[in-house]
């Protein structure tokens, strides 16, 4: 991490992930044991996703989302106890109406979710707040921001819910779906695509 980013608890953001550097990055730009003086230049902004969803959009839909953790390659997610804390914290927020996951499969480092979001509540607040409570609780380190698309109907439905389920054998952690211990797996949607 560079030194000359601003600091956070920890140089983490609300959410878990990474603070954002201010202004320009100093660069060196000798190679091989040269030595030049270092170049200012200013590094591309990263694209803010936005993930407001359009009022024509109708109540019930379907989300995939998936969320990675930092450093990827690093397991933070697919351990029982992580994994059992993060099972509870989605049912906590089922019960508090927040979402209705229809599957989320926890990877070492990352998870897929597909999930239905009433229209009272905001998709990016109710991620952003979960990731922050797991961040804090459970000492997840979230990359910045997350993936989501909306279902648009059955047959995407049925193709990301076997890309979803299959991801464990994908990686080669399991043989079978039913093998991955690491799931949320409640179907508690009121409504399909």
């Amino acid at each position: 991490m560079n030194p000359d980013w601003p600091k956070g608890k920890d140089g983490l953001g609300r959410d878990g992930s990474p603070s954002r550097p201010n202004g320009p990055q100093l660069i060196n730009n000798g190679g091989f044991g040269e030595t030049a003086p270092p170049i200012e230049t200013a590094l591309p902004r990263r694209k803010i996703l936005r993930h407001d969803v359009p009022s024509w959009v109708p109540e019930g839909a379907t989300f995939f989302i998936t969320i990675n953790s930092l450093p990827r390659g690093q397991n933070q997610l697919a351990i029982p106890a992580v994994a059992n804390a993060l099972m509870e914290s989605i049912a906590t927020r089922v019960d508090r109406g927040q979402w209705w996951p229809r599957l989320v499969p926890f990877m070492p480092d990352h998870l897929h979710a597909l999930m239905v979001f009433p229209d009272a509540q905001d998709l990016t607040a109710v991620v952003r707040d979960w990731k922050r409570y797991t961040a804090r609780k459970e000492g997840i380190r979230w990359q910045r921001d997350f993936f989501d698309h909306r279902i648009r109907n059955d047959e995407s439905l049925k193709e990301k819910w076997n890309y979803v389920a299959q991801n464990p054998i994908r990686a080669g952690l399991v043989l079978s779906p039913d093998d991955w211990p690491y799931v949320f797996g409640r179907d508690v949607s009121p409504k399909r695509p």
